[in-house]
């Protein structure tokens, strides 16, 4: 997809001079013209990973596709006939007297049973798509039923009509729980909301990366990213996707708030896998949990019945974080809101 076209600021005055910003200095247009400009890159880089192409359902489709409509270059026309050998009729005395009586007549035998076998060939071929084609038809049926058993509704991030859990009072403490910053490696925060935990980690001298699946908060941060802020610093995309897409040992911590409150089981353990794997050794992976009983509280009834999942007790964390490998793992209860903080250090 194309990216847009740079924006424009004022043309410059006579003499050189950069025009004045709102606040009188030189270059503010400019500024905000990147910012802008990188806030719509990052959205177009979310519609490429929204997109269907490369993922296992369109992987799937495109299979099945190629079987019901093969390519025009199959497999015999990829190695057309080419006639008899050029030297046939060069091999010894007997086969040129056999050319001057047999020539024409066996050039064509030969090209009727060439075409004859090809025929068989693609005949066989064609009846062995179609099983495989009803095969893998019938397989696609059969777990389209299970997903939809599992996840009936299909909600979206941004359709989900809960309320999203307020870390606030953990905004603060989080970077006392991460060790000395490295000014190369990242924190990546999922899902980082309004900013409030970016922000703050930023303010600490972090480098920190931010994953939003809503748009609109997405948009919000990157626009409004704060001093010293970029909007390369919020990507558009689910959790799970972007750390999945980290190679290994490529961030300091992990801190997961929200996310982890609205998967299912599935879901939430492999987060916790991918987090175990981008985080280098001796990095740092947080859990904001939400209380159960106030998430329970929080939720109308029809939100709390079609939830695809429910926030896990935070000891269950605890274990699961042990099991995962991490050296210790301390669990900190709020004492103003209704998020729990799961801090775990892995071996170095």
């Amino acid at each position: 997809m194309p990216e847009p076209a740079e924006p424009t600021g004022p043309a410059e005055p006579a003499g050189g001079a950069a025009p004045a910003g709102p606040t009188g200095a030189g270059g503010g247009a400019e500024s905000v013209a990147e910012d802008v400009s990188a806030a719509e890159r990052q959205l177009l880089a979310a519609f490429d990973r929204l997109s269907p192409q490369g993922g296992l359902r369109w992987g799937f489709d495109d299979a099945m596709r190629r079987i019901e409509h093969p390519d025009a270059d199959s497999a015999a026309g990829g190695s057309p006939w080419t006639g008899l050998p050029d030297d046939l009729w060069e091999r010894g005395r007997s086969a040129r007297i056999g050319q001057r009586f047999v020539g024409d007549v066996a050039g064509v035998m030969a090209d009727i049973l060439a075409a004859d076998a090809r025929s068989v060939a693609e005949s066989a071929a064609g009846a062995v798509n179609v099983a495989v084609w009803d095969a893998l038809r019938y397989l696609a049926a059969r777990v389209e039923v299970l997903e939809a058993r599992i996840d009936p509704l299909g909600l979206e991030t941004a359709e989900w009509p809960g309320p999203g859990p307020d870390p606030g009072e953990w905004a603060d403490v989080v970077d006392m729980w991460l060790g000395p910053a490295d000014p190369d490696v990242p924190i990546v925060v999922g899902e980082s909301g309004d900013g409030a935990l970016v922000g703050a980690l930023r303010d600490a001298g972090r480098k920190v990366v931010g994953v939003e699946p809503q748009g609109a908060a997405a948009w919000r941060s990157m626009v409004s990213s704060g001093e010293g802020g970029k909007a390369e610093d919020i990507v558009l995309s689910e959790v799970g996707p972007r750390l999945k897409a980290m190679p290994d040992a490529s961030a300091a911590a992990v801190v997961l708030v929200g996310c982890v409150d609205r998967l299912d089981l599935g879901g939430q353990l492999g987060l916790l896998e991918q987090s175990v794997r981008v985080v280098v050794p001796g990095g740092t992976i947080v859990v904001l949990v939400a209380d159960q009983s106030a998430w329970s509280a929080s939720l109308s009834p029809p939100a709390r019945d079609l939830a695809p999942g429910r926030p896990l007790h935070p000891e269950t964390w605890r274990f699961l974080l042990h099991r995962s490998g991490a050296a210790e793992v301390d669990w900190h209860r709020p004492t103003a809101g209704t998020v729990h903080a799961v801090v775990a250090r892995l071996s170095p």
